[in-house]
């Protein structure tokens, strides 16, 4: 095909098809397999592609990444044209939630209103309009959904340890961090009503929890554990929303970490203040799970080539 595609005639779909089959694969020789045709003929669709873009679309002989940004860019717009294909036969058959495709997400239930809409926002932005199934879980039962096939993606904070059985082809994508803050409702003065203990001689202070199985709790208590203050904390509340604990601290029932996403507005409007020095945050990272066996549908493997040339 090489030398058939002046850059003057109309691109061939299955050319784009070709570039979005060799971002996924990472090399010539898989993409050409799920291609269907050899690898010396798929090589020269690429160059064909390339020849009509004018530019270098893969970057040859890096381990790093197969497409150059050139390449990615590309390969970003050929999933929106397929996107806006799909839809507007959607359009075309006057039934277009029928022709929509379904994505189910199990999401943690704080990020399910911070960060999880962005996510969304700009997956459609890549790949165009679908079906949005969100179920509000804590990490483990959300793994647990996506083993079961449940769900498509698990969008959680980081976890600690080990994964559970059944998880080896877990795959990972960083798509924001976040960070736990120490925070208490504030005394008159704009000093925290608890501030977090620097010493074991300094009383003891009321403690507001995560409950057992929250990934914050983990990462938190993974944190506290090595510090001298966790001591001088008793916990008089647990509960296991986010939006719960930051309710019953500004409440200034007791001392909390929360995530900065959560609690940004009311942090400048002083309605909670920090309880600790800003260098102590918990920097955390937040990141959207699949299966390696959930890519092998289209549907999904569009929405994890999108996130991950947006966030990869």
């Amino acid at each position: 095909m090489a030398g058939l595609l002046p850059k003057n005639l109309d691109l061939d779909l299955t050319l784009l098809r070709d570039l979005l089959a060799l971002g996924q694969a990472g090399n010539l020789s898989q993409a050409a397999r799920h291609r269907g045709i050899t690898h010396p003929a798929f090589g020269r669709r690429i160059r064909a592609l390339e020849d009509w873009a004018g530019t270098a679309l893969v970057e040859r002989g890096s381990r790093r990444s197969p497409l150059t940004d050139e390449g990615r860019k590309l390969a970003a717009a050929a999933r929106q044209i397929e996107a806006i294909l799909r839809n507007t036969r959607a359009v075309l058959a006057h039934s277009p939630e029928q022709a929509l495709q379904t994505i189910t997400i199990a999401a943690g239930r704080t990020l399910s209103h911070t960060l999880l809409p962005r996510l969304v926002a700009d997956i459609r932005d890549a790949c165009g309009d679908m079906i949005w199934k969100v179920k509000t879980t804590s990490l483990r039962p959300g793994l647990e959904m996506l083993r079961e096939r449940w769900a498509d993606f698990m969008l959680g904070h980081a976890p600690e340890g080990a994964m559970p059985p059944g998880m080896e082809d877990l795959l990972s994508c960083s798509v924001g961090r976040d960070a736990l803050v120490a925070v208490s409702a504030p005394l008159v003065s704009g000093y925290p009503k608890y501030a977090v203990p620097q010493s074991p001689s300094q009383p003891r202070v009321p403690y507001l929890s995560y409950a057992p199985g929250m990934a914050l709790g983990a990462i938190l208590d993974n944190v506290l554990q090595r510090q001298a203050c966790r001591d001088r904390l008793f916990t008089i509340y647990e509960a296991d929303l986010a939006d719960s604990i930051h309710a019953m601290v500004r409440q200034g029932v007791g001392l909390a970490w929360l995530p900065l996403s959560l609690i940004r507005e009311d942090l400048l409007q002083g309605r909670i203040v920090r309880a600790g020095a800003k260098t102590e945050d918990i920097d955390i990272d937040v990141r959207l799970y699949t299966r390696q066996a959930t890519l092998e549908d289209a549907r999904t493997r569009g929405v994890w080539e999108a996130v991950s040339a947006l966030y990869g």
